[in-house]
C-alpha cells in the first residue's frame, strides 16, 4: 500500500509539473519584450505590442503587412498599416497599446 502511495504521489507531481510548463509557455505578456532589452533592438522575441524605456514598437511576426488600432493616451485612436519585422510607434507615454485588427496586405503610407 505503501508503494502505491509513493506511485500515485510522483505520478500526480510529474502530471502538475508538466501541465504548469504547458501552461507557462503559453503566457506571453505583452510586456515580456521590454524586460531587458535595448530601446529599438531588432531582435525580440515578442510578436506584437512592446515598448522599450521610452518608445512603444509593434512586432510584426507574419509576412504580409496589416492594420494594427494604436491606442493613444491623450488624442483619438488611429490605425496603421505596418509591415513584417519592428515599427517604431512613438514615445510609450503617447502609445499605451497597438492591436492587430486584420487588413491583411494593407498600403504602407
Amino acid at each position: 500500500m505503501q508503494r502505491l502511495r509513493v506511485n500515485g504521489m510522483r505520478r500526480w507531481m510529474a502530471v502538475a509539473v508538466l501541465g504548469s510548463a504547458a501552461v507557462m509557455s503559453t503566457i506571453t505578456p505583452a510586456s515580456a519584450g521590454s524586460a531587458g532589452s535595448a530601446e529599438g533592438a531588432g531582435n525580440q522575441a515578442v510578436c506584437g505590442y512592446y515598448a522599450g524605456r521610452e518608445i512603444a514598437f509593434y512586432n510584426h511576426c507574419g509576412p504580409t503587412t496589416i492594420k494594427i488600432k494604436l491606442d493613444v493616451v491623450r488624442g483619438f485612436d488611429r490605425t496603421i498599416c505596418v509591415g513584417p519585422g519592428d515599427t517604431r510607434l512613438g514615445l510609450k507615454s503617447q502609445i499605451r497599446d497597438a492591436n492587430y485588427v486584420g487588413g491583411a496586405g494593407c498600403r504602407i503610407t
